[in-house]
């Protein structure tokens, strides 16, 4: 399970090596990245335990494929030139990709400290922030071996 840190940074590379180049679209791939997470918000408005609807339909393969090609289709993540024809092929997979990373990076086993409701405030805070100062340094590395190094890409 990863934080919306690592969803943010593992989006943003995959972005940038599927060639999405703009400003837009690169904003664009950081909500893609964490659109999953869309069923708590989901619950908050619905006025339900929004945990209880946390990682069902909004976190298969199917939902991540849809969603990505349709953001991908409407050219919200752009993975083509800012001039010319849009590849929309290209454009839907960059947006699957980009969602599709979410749903694998909370099927992942990562080792972080357990943050049960039954500890002290003082202990789960601190393994909160360790659990996401290690998904910033784990994704992060992952995210900088992903960047593109070649500036026309």
């Amino acid at each position: 399970m990863s934080t919306p840190l690592g969803h943010t940074l593992l989006g943003l590379a995959l972005a940038r090596r599927l060639g999405v180049r703009s400003p837009f679209g690169m904003g664009a791939s950081v909500v893609a990245a964490s659109f999953p997470d869309i069923d708590v918000i989901a619950g908050i408005a619905l006025h339900r335990d929004p945990w209880k609807l946390h990682r069902g339909q909004t976190h298969t393969l199917g939902f991540a494929l849809t969603s990505g090609m349709l953001a991908g289709f409407a050219g919200l993540v752009s993975a083509g030139h800012a001039e010319g024809d849009r590849d929309l092929v290209a454009d839907a997979l960059a947006g699957a990709l980009i969602v599709g990373s979410h749903v694998l990076l909370d099927k992942l086993p990562v080792p972080y400290l357990p943050v049960r409701k039954s500890m002290p405030r003082s202990v789960s805070t601190r393994n909160s922030i360790l659990n996401w100062a290690l998904d910033g340094a784990l994704y992060g590395a992952l995210a900088w071996k992903l960047w593109p190094r070649d500036s026309r890409v």
